[in-house]
């Protein structure tokens, strides 16, 4: 049995978000348009280096999009992105669940 393109880039992003902060990461983009690397670091108690190589890896299987914000590098999740969708639906399915 062969596993498609999309499968594989599926398990590669739940291996991603079943680290801790690069889940919260992402939890913290659902609910934000977009959010600049120190904002994140921030909120989540983490350093901007920190921040920075977890968005490395959520842009190398496509999940973000940046734009640069004077000295600043925000985020912001691929919204029309049928797997980011996917991942939102999970999460969120999870959140109701849980008592």
């Amino acid at each position: 049995m062969q596993i498609s393109k999309d499968e594989e880039r599926l398990i590669f992003a739940m291996q991603l978000l079943g680290d801790k902060t690069r889940y919260k990461i992402f939890k913290l983009l659902m609910t934000r348009d977009e959010m600049c690397v120190s904002d994140i670091a921030e909120e989540i108690e983490v350093t901007v280096s920190a921040v920075s190589q977890h968005f490395r890896n959520f842009e190398l299987i496509g999940l973000v999009d940046k734009e640069r914000m004077g000295q600043k590098m925000c985020y912001m999740l691929k919204v029309d992105d049928h797997l980011v969708q996917e991942l939102i639906t999970m999460i969120k399915a999870k959140i109701l669940s849980t008592p």
